[in-house]
């Protein structure tokens, strides 16, 4: 089959029925003008098709990331009853998130949060939506940053103690220099490396459960099917489990792009990849939770790594090889992880400064044309004084915003900001925490649904995915009230 041929399929499978309206609609978005910053660091043209096998591994992958070390003491904090039911909750709203932005990708036939904003609520929104993008992201960058220390002196424990702080410095010097990359296209070629580097922590973990449930360390209490965290404990945790689905990010900016072969292909990915991810999430929660017990009260990483010291301690060559090689398939992963949210970081803040540029500009293009009014000969038709504006136009060259000197130095202040912060934090959980229930709530929950709910305002025979759209807004918007009532008061 030819790609015109191929094309042309995919087009008629996107698009299905269209009226004359539904066709007016989406010229109308065709035809809106993108500014700096709209393409939220994406690639503009996909250019190859990705199986929905892959597609879905690519999910997967962008979901399961650090957040899944927080898992074990979640999952103590809701009761192995309570966090079946929220792991099932939370992916029923990010499946069905999921299929709204599709929804909206596919009426807008635009990719981008930022243009969503702007089309729905103006500059304002615009502007919300790419500090809550920088703020997100950042703190997932800063996040993997401090793992990266965790896992590093995890290692170092076999030769000698090596302080956390010092840890970070050193990888932050090795890795993030790598994300100065001008686009993404070489992350997207190397994620299978993250797929195979989880693979293998995974089974890693099963291993070492297997061998401490055959030496009778796994013991089972009916009291840890029950919640052991006080109602705030338990509201907070909600925004750190959600994190752990803020796939939603690299959803628009990752594998979108590079797309599967039409929006149900995509759809059907998104749902098999969120969903196994999930099972992934909830069963290594349990996993660890079961190989700890109710004595777990910080991320996982601390509890590996004092494993390890007792294995090397005891002489258990086995173990101490096993969680050696657990430990470089999570950094594995954690590196991809950690490219990925730097290059967003950095993309997103040039993004923000390039529309506050751009609105500079404009503001004062307006107030010099208030000033000087050109004296135009009353002799002249209409048509002559249109087509010298049109040449005068024509002549000046768009002025570049920000220039590759400027570029280089606000990626390097991203690049210092997340090494300070990253020294500054220990614990991830509190992060996760307030991304969970502030920004990447926001980003994730609320806005696709408020965009979803706006572009088919006008669209009959959808009353239940707005009913589920709608809920999923108040639910957004609750854990966003609740979190700050109960850190405050």
């Amino acid at each position: 089959m030819s790609e015109e041929k191929a094309t042309k399929i995919e087009t008629e499978e996107d698009s299905g029925y269209e009226t004359a309206p539904e066709k007016a609609e989406k010229e109308e978005f065709r035809n809106f003008v993108e500014e700096p910053g709209d393409n939220d660091g994406e690639n503009r043209n996909p250019t190859e098709h990705n199986s929905m096998l892959y597609t879905a591994l690519l999910v997967i992958k962008a979901m399961i990331g650090e957040g899944i070390l927080n898992l074990p003491l979640i999952i103590k904090t809701f009761g192995i009853i309570g966090a079946a039911f929220m792991t099932g909750f939370l992916a029923f709203i990010a499946i069905s998130v999921a299929s709204y932005l599709g929804k909206c990708k596919q009426i807008t036939q635009r990719y981008s949060y930022a243009i969503y904003s702007k089309l729905m609520l103006g500059a304002a929104g615009t502007i919300i939506m790419k500090v809550s993008l920088i703020v997100m992201i950042s703190t997932m960058a800063v996040v993997m940053l401090i793992v990266f220390g965790d896992v590093l002196k995890g290692l170092s424990l076999l030769i000698y103690d090596v302080h956390t702080k010092i840890l970070i410095l050193g990888i932050a010097l090795v890795l993030l220099p790598f994300s100065f990359q001008k686009d993404i296209s070489f992350i997207a070629r190397i994620a299978y490396m993250g797929i195979m580097g989880l693979t293998v922590f995974s089974i890693c973990q099963i291993i070492l459960f297997v061998h401490k449930y055959r030496l009778g360390k796994i013991i089972f209490d009916n009291s840890m099917l029950y919640p052991k965290g006080s109602f705030k404990e338990i509201v907070l945790c909600v925004g750190g489990y959600y994190n752990a689905f803020t796939f939603h990010m690299s959803y628009f900016g990752f594998y979108l792009p590079l797309k599967p072969r039409n929006n149900k292909t995509m759809l059907k990915s998104v749902t098999i990849g969120a969903t196994i991810a999930s099972l992934i999430y909830f069963f290594y929660g349990l996993l660890c939770y079961l190989m700890y017990g109710s004595s777990i009260s910080d991320s996982a990483l601390k509890y590996l790594q004092r494993d390890l010291a007792e294995a090397h301690q005891n002489g258990e060559t086995f173990i101490v090889i096993l969680l050696v090689v657990c430990f470089l398939g999570f950094m594995i992963n954690a590196s991809i992880s950690m490219m990925l949210n730097f290059y967003f970081f950095k993309s997103h803040f040039l993004g923000f400064i390039q529309f506050i540029l751009k609105r500079r500009l404009e503001k004062e293009k307006a107030e010099e044309d208030k000033k000087d009014v050109p004296m135009v000969d009353i002799d002249e038709n209409k048509e002559d004084k249109e087509n010298k504006i049109v040449k005068v136009g024509d002549e000046k060259e768009p002025k570049k915003l920000l220039s590759e000197r400027q570029e280089f130095w606000i990626t390097l202040g991203c690049y210092l900001y997340v090494i300070a912060m990253a020294i500054g934090f220990d614990k991830i959980i509190i992060l996760d925490s307030f991304n969970g229930s502030t920004v990447a709530n926001y980003i994730n929950i609320i806005a696709p649904c408020m965009f979803y709910l706006y572009f088919a305002k006008d669209k009959k025979g959808q009353c239940a995915d707005k009913t589920v759209a709608g809920f999923n807004v108040l639910f957004g918007s609750w854990l966003i009230v609740f979190y700050f009532i109960l850190l405050f008061f």
